[in-house]
C-alpha cells in the first residue's frame, strides 16, 4: 500500500501534517487583541521615567557584600530608594527581557520561528503610551521599540550606535556605555527642556499620552560577560564603567532640580548571566536580575531586623545589608513605568503592579491597583468569549476559580471595602482578581491544548498500527498467505471510504462555519477517526490485525514455550526505557539508568547478541554504555571549559577512525591513505580540535585571532560535509566513518568541554549497536558493499505474521539514543547549549 506513488503522497503529506500540528497545538500567541483603552483616572505620579538597563549584568556580581567596586549605587541602595530583585522567565534573552520590562507580557512563543532579535509580533509599550520618549542604546533592542504609529513623531527619538561597536573582540568593549551616556549628556545638553512638557494634546486620538520616558541601554555588560566572563577582573572593571556613568546620570539631573523632583529612576538588567558567559536557560544566575529605583514616590530604605529572613530565605544573597528588599516579576515593572507617568497599561500586559515599590497613601494605591485588575479583567474576557464562540456550548467549562459571577461578586467586595476605607484589604482583593485572572488567561489559551494533543497521538497510534499491518502483511506473510493478501488494493470498499470522507469534508466545512473554528484544529479531531477508516477499510489489514489479536507473541513465531511471556517483559523493560527518556527533559541523570539498562540488554534478550565470542562482546557492549551512563550526571556543558579536553577528544576520534579503517583495509597498500578522502576527514577531526585549542589560549591571553585560523575553520566547516558526500567507496565501514566524520567536525569547532568524548562513545554504542542487529560477523557487516551487498543480510523467512524482539526493540532504542544525543552533554531550554 505505502510503497506506492499514492501511498508514498499519503505517507508524506500526513507527516507532515502531523509535524506541523506541534507548532500550530503547542506555539500559539497568548497575546490578546481587540482592548480598547480607558483614560487612567490617577494622575501621573512623575513627569519623567529614566530607565536604565545594564543588559547582561549579573546579580550577584553587584550585589556584593560591601558593593565597594559601585559607590554610587551603593549610596543609592543605602540612602534613598529601594533595592531588590527582578525574576525573569526562559529564554532568557535580550528580545524577550526588553518585551517583558516595556510590554508588561513574556515572550510569544508564536515568534520562536522569527528569532529573538526581529520584530516578530506587533506589540504595545509604554514607549507607544508616553508623551514623550527618548532612548539610545544598542541596535539588537532599542530599534524594535519604535512604535508604528509615530515613526516621523518628533517626540520619539531612538538612536542606536553602530554595528561595528558591537564587536566582542574590542579593545574596550565598554565604549558601547559611553557612548549611550556622551549621548544622553548631550541631549541634557541642548535640549533638556523638552524633559518639562509632559502632557500631548489629551484627547483621545492621541492615546492619552503623558510623562517622558528615558531609556538608557548599557550592553557592555552582555558583551563582557560572553568573552571574559562574570568572574574575571575585566567583568569587575566593566561594573565599575557602569557606576561611573550612572553617576554621570545624576549629576545632569542634579544640575537641574526642577528636573530631579519630578523624575524616577529605574535601574535593572533584561537577564543574567552563567558563569561560563552564557545565557538563555533557566538557572538563577540567568533568570534573576538586580532592581534598584529611586526618585520621586519610591520609598526610601527601611532597616529590618530580622535579617535570616529578610535574605537567605530566597537563596539568592547571604546578607541583604541590613535593609528591606523586594521581589518582583519581570513583567510587573511595565505596569509601574505606566504608574508613575499616568499612562494606560500596555494592551498585552500581565504584569501585576508592585505597589511596595510605591510612596504613595493607601486610597492612590487603591485606585492603581484596581485599573491594574481592570485591565487583566478585559483580557480574560476576551479570552472567555473567543473559547465560548468556537466550543459547543453543551462542553464548555468555563474557569472554576474565576467565573463571571465570582468576578462581579469580588469587584462589588472590593468596591465596598474602599468605601469603607479599609484600603488593605481592597488591595488584597484586587490582587487575587489580578492573580485569578491570569491564571484564567493560561487556562483559556491552553483551553483545549490537552484534547487536540489526545488527537495527534491517537493519530500516530493508528498510523504506527497501518504501518504494522503493511510491514508484516507484505514482508512477514508465508508464501501461502502472500496471494490472498497482495490481492487488496487500499481497501475492499473505495465506495464506502469515499462516501464516508466527504462526510467527514461536510461536517468539517460546517463545524467551522457555525463555530468558527480554525480548518486545521477541526480537521485534528477528524484524522484519527479518518485513519481508523482507512485502516479497518482494507482487507489485508483486517486479516493481520485479526490475527495478531489473536496471537499477538504467540509461540507460533518459535520453537520456545514461553516466548509470550518473554517478550511480554521485553516490551515492559522497553516501556521503562522510554520513562528514563521523558523524564530525563526534566532530571537529565535519569538517562544514566536508561543506559544502564541498554548495557544490560544482551543479558536480558538472548537474540540481541548471537554472533560468535557473545559473551566477549557483551563485556564490551556492556562497558561503552557504562561510561556513556556518566555523561548525564556530569555538569552541563557551558558551566565550564577546558580546550585541553576537546584537544583529547578529537585525538582519540581521529586515531579510533584511523585505526578502525585500517583494520578494514588490511589488503590496501600503505599509501592508499595519501589519495583517499577518508584521510582528508580524519586528519580534519584532528585539526579542529587543534584550531579549539588555540583560539581559547590566544582568547585566555586577550590576544586577537589569526585569519588563518578563520579560514581553516570555515573550510573545515564546509567542506567536511561535501567530502563525505563524495566518497566512491560505499563500504559501511568507510561511509559510516565518513558520515560521522562529517558530523563530528562541525560539532567539535563549537565544543568547549567534553562534548567531543561523549560524541565519541555515543558513536561507538551506535557503531555496535548497528553491527549486532545486523546478525553478521565483524568483517562481514563492515565489508558490505550499501549497493550491492544486500543479498548478504540474513533473508526474511516470513514464516510469522507477527513481530520478532528485533522489531520491537530497534524502534525504542533509535528514540532513546536521539534523546539521549540532545541532552548528554547539557539541556535544550537554552538557545547557546
Amino acid at each position: 500500500m505505502f510503497s506506492s506513488k499514492l501511498g508514498i503522497i499519503f505517507s508524506v503529506s500526513l507527516y507532515i501534517l502531523l509535524f506541523y500540528s506541534i507548532f500550530d497545538i503547542y506555539y500559539t500567541s497568548p497575546l490578546t487583541h481587540g482592548l480598547s483603552y480607558d483614560r487612567p483616572s490617577v494622575p501621573g505620579l512623575v513627569n519623567n521615567v529614566v530607565f536604565i538597563v545594564a543588559d547582561g549584568l549579573r546579580y550577584d556580581k553587584l550585589f556584593t557584600e560591601k558593593m565597594e567596586h559601585t559607590p554610587t549605587l551603593r549610596s543609592i541602595v543605602m540612602d534613598r530608594g529601594s533595592w531588590g530583585f527582578s525574576h525573569t522567565r526562559v529564554p532568557t534573552e535580550s528580545r524577550p527581557g526588553h518585551v517583558a520590562l516595556f510590554a508588561g507580557f513574556y515572550e510569544d512563543v508564536a515568534s520562536v520561528t522569527k528569532g529573538w532579535q526581529a520584530n516578530a509580533v506587533e506589540f504595545d509599550s509604554v514607549f507607544n503610551r508616553s508623551n514623550q520618549v527618548f532612548a539610545w542604546g544598542g541596535p539588537d533592542v532599542v530599534p524594535m521599540f519604535q512604535p508604528p504609529d509615530r515613526v516621523g513623531d518628533a517626540r520619539v527619538r531612538i538612536e542606536s550606535y553602530p554595528h561595528s561597536m558591537l564587536d566582542f573582540t574590542a579593545e574596550n568593549i565598554t565604549q558601547v556605555d559611553d557612548w549611550v551616556v556622551d549621548r544622553f549628556s548631550e541631549f541634557m545638553t541642548a535640549e533638556s527642556d523638552l524633559l518639562l512638557k509632559t502632557d500631548s494634546s489629551g484627547s483621545a486620538a492621541d492615546g492619552f499620552r503623558r510623562g517622558n520616558l528615558v531609556f538608557l541601554h548599557l550592553s557592555a555588560a552582555d558583551q563582557m560577560g560572553h568573552t571574559q566572563k562574570p568572574g574575571s577582573e575585566e567583568y569587575t572593571r566593566m561594573i565599575q564603567n557602569i557606576d561611573a556613568n550612572i553617576a554621570r546620570v545624576l549629576k545632569l539631573f542634579e544640575g537641574n532640580k526642577q528636573l530631579a523632583q519630578e523624575t524616577a529612576f529605574i535601574f535593572t538588567a533584561d537577564h543574567g548571566m552563567t558563569e561560563w558567559g552564557s545565557h538563555g536557560a533557566g538557572s538563577l544566575h540567568e533568570t534573576v536580575t538586580p532592581l534598584i529605583v529611586w526618585g520621586k514616590h519610591i520609598p526610601t530604605p527601611s532597616s529590618v531586623a530580622d535579617l535570616s529572613r529578610a535574605s537567605g530565605a530566597d537563596g539568592l544573597l547571604p546578607f541583604n545589608y541590613g535593609l528591606k528588599h523586594y521581589n518582583v516579576r519581570q513583567a510587573d515593572l511595565c505596569p509601574l513605568i505606566a504608574a508613575l507617568l499616568g499612562t494606560p497599561i500596555p494592551a498585552n500586559s500581565v504584569g501585576e503592579l508592585p505597589l511596595d515599590l510605591l510612596d504613595v497613601d493607601s486610597s492612590l494605591k487603591v485606585a492603581l491597583i484596581r485599573e491594574n485588575a481592570q485591565h487583566i479583567l478585559k483580557q480574560l474576557h476576551i479570552k472567555y468569549e473567543e473559547q465560548k464562540a468556537c466550543h459547543y456550548r453543551v462542553f464548555f467549562r468555563e474557569f472554576s476559580k474565576l467565573t463571571q459571577n465570582q468576578i462581579t461578586a469580588m469587584l462589588a467586595t472590593a468596591t465596598s471595602q474602599t468605601r469603607n476605607q479599609d484600603y488593605s484589604a481592597a488591595i488584597e482583593t484586587y490582587r487575587s482578581i489580578i492573580r485569578l485572572s491570569l491564571e484564567g488567561l493560561n487556562y483559556y489559551h491552553k483551553y483545549d491544548r490537552f484534547f487536540m494533543g489526545f488527537c495527534i497521538v491517537a493519530s500516530y497510534a493508528v498510523w504506527s498500527l497501518m504501518l504494522y499491518a503493511d510491514m508484516v502483511s507484505r514482508h512477514g506473510a508465508r508464501p501461502s498467505q502472500q496471494n490472498g493478501l497482495t490481492k487488496s488494493t487500499w481497501t475492499s470498499s473505495p465506495s464506502t471510504l469515499l462516501v464516508f470522507l466527504a462526510l467527514c469534508f461536510t461536517g468539517v466545512l460546517i463545524i467551522r462555519s457555525v463555530y468558527h473554528r480554525s480548518l486545521l484544529r477541526t480537521f485534528y479531531q477528524l484524522l484519527p477517526l479518518i485513519l481508523s477508516t482507512i485502516l479497518l477499510t482494507n482487507s489485508r489489514f483486517r486479516l493481520v490485525l485479526s490475527r495478531s489479536s489473536g496471537h499477538f507473541f504467540s509461540a507460533e513465531s518459535t520453537n520456545e514455550k514461553r516466548t509470550g511471556p518473554r517478550l511480554g517483559m521485553l516490551l515492559l523493560l522497553l516501556t521503562v526505557l522510554m520513562e528514563f527518556a521523558l523524564w530525563g527533559f526534566i532530571r537529565r541523570p535519569l538517562l544514566s539508568f536508561g543506559a544502564l539498562l541498554l548495557g544490560a540488554w544482551p543479558y536480558i534478550d538472548v537474540s540481541f547478541i548471537v554472533l560468535s565470542n557473545r559473551q566477549t562482546l557483551q563485556r564490551l557492549w556492556l562497558a561503552a554504555c557504562l561510561v556513556l551512563a556518566v555523561f548525564p550526571t556530569l555538569p552541563v556543558v557551558g558551566s565550564f571549559s577546558s580546550p585541553t579536553l576537546v584537544l583529547i577528544s578529537s585525538v582519540c576520534v581521529s586515531a579510533a577512525s584511523y585505526v578502525f579503517l585500517q583494520k578494514r583495509c588490511e589488503s590496501k597498500p600503505p599509501h592508499f591513505w595519501s589519495t583517499e578522502p577518508h584521510f582528508i576527514l580524519v586528519v580534519g577531526a584532528l585539526v579542529s580540535g587543534v584550531l579549539v585549542f588555540l583560539v581559547r589560549c590566544l582568547v585566555a591571553l586577550s590576544a586577537p585571532i589569526p585569519l588563518l585560523i578563520h579560514v581553516i575553520s570555515w573550510i573545515l566547516l564546509v567542506a567536511s560535509p561535501a567530502v563525505a558526500m563524495v566518497s566512491a567507496d560505499l563500504t559501511v565501514s568507510r561511509k559510516l566513518v565518513s558520515l560521522t566524520l562529517a558530523f563530528f567536525i562541525p560539532f567539535n569547532l563549537m565544543n568547549v568541554f567534553y562534548e567531543g568524548a561523549f560524541f565519541f562513545v555515543l558513536t561507538t554504542v551506535a557503531f555496535m549497536w548497528s553491527w549486532f542487529e545486523s546478525g553478521l560477523e565483524f568483517h562481514e557487516f563492515f565489508g558490505l558493499r550499501l549497493a550491492s551487498d544486500a543479498s548478504a543480510l540474513p533473508p526474511v523467512t516470513g514464516e510469522h505474521t507477527c513481530i520478532d524482539r528485533a522489531n520491537l526493540r530497534q524502534p525504542f532504542f533509535y528514540v532513546f539514543l536521539v534523546i539521549y544525543s540532545f541532552f548528554g552533554t547539557g539541556n535544550i531550554a537554552s538557545i547557546n547549549t
